[in-house]
């Protein structure tokens, strides 16, 4: 028997008969949107050779759609009354009871697609640790809270370029697909949300992290400064000569561009 998992009478009466609860420590809302679920579809671009790592896939929304449509499905739940409930409804998923944040990605298949209507909370640390890892996947369509998506394509220069902002770009071909109404949601959170896309593009010097992750680390300092709190003084002032950056500028002024070259000449002082 089918079932709409996105109505809101459905989920209250599975919720009930298999006494479940919300899990507010897991920031869980569940889409009651079918629309919204067939636009996140629509972003995976699929074809039914597709492996697909769904992240945080909750009663199944988006699980039951997703498992018609490909070959492989793997499902990561936390929660693991929710994961017992997602094997014995689709037995046919790979259902992996576990914390994404502790799982190392590489353990994916390589070129996977990966989705998730991810917990507001932890949103930023899911993303940094999918693109930290070696994992190779074709993209990772998301849907987040809109201030975490604003962030991530931030251009430099603004209130809300940063880490986040700099290292998804320098990864990533960014895409702000579409906007999530709270109400779309059960329970409804507090703000809206939105669904991002990224596609990894053929950079993946990951050396460059730790040192967008330095010049970050006080905002009110200049990029000499804030670089000095990992790096010598010596090594800093080298860089920067090299990379052609003036050392009382803040990182938040920096292009992605000025990074790479950031990174390229601490790279160069190591060899």
């Amino acid at each position: 028997m089918s079932y709409d998992r996105t109505s809101p009478s459905w989920i209250k009466a599975k919720m009930n008969i298999k006494q479940l609860r919300f899990q507010k420590q897991l920031g869980q809302n569940f889409l009651i949107d079918g629309n919204v679920v067939e636009n996140i579809l629509s972003a995976l671009e699929l074809e039914t050779s597709d492996t697909v790592v769904e992240i945080g896939p909750g009663l199944g929304s988006l699980t039951e759609r997703l498992v018609e449509r490909v070959d492989r499905l793997i499902a990561v739940e936390i929660d693991r009354h929710l994961a017992r409930e997602l094997e014995m409804d689709f037995p046919e998923v790979e259902v992996m009871p576990a914390d994404i944040l502790k799982l190392d990605p590489v353990q994916f298949p390589e070129g996977c697609k990966i989705v998730g209507n991810l917990p507001y909370y932890i949103t930023s640390a899911i993303i940094m640790h999918i693109l930290e890892s070696d994992l190779k996947f074709d993209r990772l369509v998301i849907m987040m809270q809109k201030e975490v998506a604003e962030r991530i394509s931030a251009s430099a220069g603004s209130k809300t370029y940063g880490v986040l902002s700099v290292i998804t770009q320098l990864y990533c071909d960014v895409e702000l697909l579409f906007h999530v109404s709270s109400q779309c949601y059960m329970p409804a959170p507090r703000v809206d949300s939105a669904v991002v896309r990224l596609t990894p593009k053929p950079f993946r010097e990951k050396q460059l992290i730790p040192v967008v992750k330095a010049a970050f680390s006080s905002r009110r300092k200049t990029i000499q400064n804030s670089l000095r709190n990992i790096y010598s003084s010596g090594r800093v002032a080298r860089a920067l000569e090299q990379a052609g950056i003036h050392p009382v500028r803040r990182a938040e002024t920096l292009s992605l561009e000025e990074f790479i070259a950031l990174g390229e000449a601490f790279n160069e002082s190591d060899n």
